[in-house]
């Protein structure tokens, strides 16, 4: 059979796998676009801080990083041995491993320490891990006393071993540890403006306020609107609510951010002013801040999780609503302990996806949240966001090809991998709530 004679009695086939295959080399394309163009910005951030000139300072092992990076060394040696224990009968030792309560407390009391004394981020992180690691071996010992088998410390030993390299590069090379320590470890982001820095933790703590924020606004509203139009609601107004949604559902974006600008900025003002008037914040309110991001944002993927919700409850079979009623549950019982049971896993799917909506949401949050990169908790001050960064830059005046332009691909790999893994955690939360019916 010749090709032509295979693709006319195949067209069918060969027509999905190409239009397959080109959806696989376009994600492909944006990936490696996005990778090349991020170690590009690296390598020129890393010979501009020094890191290829291998300058030591091993006078930073005294630091508070450098304590840290030994610490992260300590947990990892005993996460090794913790299988290694054999403890069968009560001993002496265990007033050291099992007091709980003290060991709760003088983690408290280590981490208040840091925060106002040592101001090191990374020893914080350290004392949480020697308190995990303490009541696992705890738990390992007790296990061996009565034959159970010791669950595998694989991962938590790697993760303490990655936090010790992250600790050690930082305390003994200049610059917080180079290319990659200033873009992950540091706070102050300003690529545009002499001196130049990149610690993009102020563009994602922003970033994760709109997103939570719009969260809290969107999930209540947006789950109960979807119980009370599969659950209550008559036809007759599910046919008017249900258009409705799909219509809020079909504004631009950019008439959200307007409508925020507008309307929803002058009210966060005046409640930022009755704070600031009674010393709650240090400095006085924005029209343009996170809050009225997270609402307007909240507002634009609440359609997303009542529709999707709605669907996951309309999908649960008739006969467990008719079950329950039957052996008498009331209306009320009968949609929290059963419906929303039965349908736990597309809720959850439609709040994950909403959250990764939110993350990626550009053109409302540039006009809603601002353009300032800060790193502060105030959230009715101006900040800016990963996506509205990125935005900014792409029709700035910044060079193509310098290192402020190339900050356009490091956020935006960033915030890729940041999407990324919350779909990847929906995926697994669909599979651990689905039911089969």
């Amino acid at each position: 059979m010749s090709y032509l004679e295979y693709l006319k009695n195949n067209r069918a086939r060969v027509i999905l796998f190409l239009t397959s295959f080109s959806v696989i080399l376009i994600t492909l394309g944006i990936i490696q676009t996005l990778l090349f163009e991020s170690i590009n910005f690296f390598s020129e951030l890393a010979e501009t801080r020094g890191w290829f000139t291998f300058d030591w300072d091993f006078a930073g092992i005294t630091s508070g990083t450098g304590i840290a990076a030994a610490i992260f060394l300590l947990v990892y040696i005993a996460e090794l041995l913790i299988t290694k224990f054999t403890i069968e009968q009560e001993t002496k030792f265990d007033i050291i491993l099992f007091p709980k309560q003290f060991v709760i407390y003088l983690t408290a009391a280590l981490l208040v320490v840091q925060f106002f004394v040592l101001d090191t981020l990374l020893m914080g992180v350290a004392f949480v891990f020697v308190f995990i690691t303490w009541r696992r071996l705890a738990s390992a010992v007790n296990k061996q006393r009565y034959g159970m088998q010791l669950s595998d410390s694989t991962l938590w030993r790697n993760i303490s071993l990655g936090f010790f390299l992250i600790a050690l590069a930082k305390s003994i090379t200049v610059n917080y540890g180079g290319a990659l320590g200033e873009f992950f470890l540091t706070t102050n982001w300003n690529p545009a403006l002499k001196p130049v820095s990149f610690g993009v933790n102020s563009l994602l703590l922003t970033t994760l306020q709109v997103a939570f924020g719009a969260l809290i606004i969107a999930v209540p509203l947006g789950v109960g609107c979807a119980i009370y139009l599969s659950e209550y609601a008559p036809p007759r107004l599910v046919a008017v609510v249900k258009p409705t949604l799909e219509l809020l559902a079909g504004i631009p974006s950019v008439v959200y951010g307007f409508f925020a600008f507008i309307y929803i900025g002058p009210l966060v003002v005046e409640l930022g002013e009755y704070f600031y008037a009674n010393g709650w914040i240090d400095e006085p309110p924005n029209v343009l801040n996170p809050i009225n991001g997270a609402i307007v944002v909240g507002v634009m993927i609440l359609p997303l999780i009542a529709s999707m919700s709605e669907d996951a409850l309309r999908a649960v079979p008739n006969e467990l609503r008719e079950g329950s009623l039957a052996l008498g549950a009331t209306k009320i019982e009968t949609t929290f302990k059963v419906m929303i049971q039965a349908s736990l896993s597309g809720i959850i799917a439609s709040i994950i996806l909403a959250l990764s909506r939110a993350v990626g949401e550009t053109m409302a949050v540039t006009l809603a949240v601002g353009t300032v990169a800060v790193f502060t908790a105030n959230m009715f001050l101006p900040a800016q966001t990963m996506t509205a960064y990125i935005a900014q830059r792409v029709g700035g005046d910044l060079p193509f090809g310098e290192i402020g332009y190339l900050t356009i691909f490091a956020v935006g790999l960033y915030l890729f991998v940041i999407t990324l893994t919350l779909n990847l955690i929906g995926n697994r939360v669909l599979a651990a709530y689905r039911e089969a019916y």
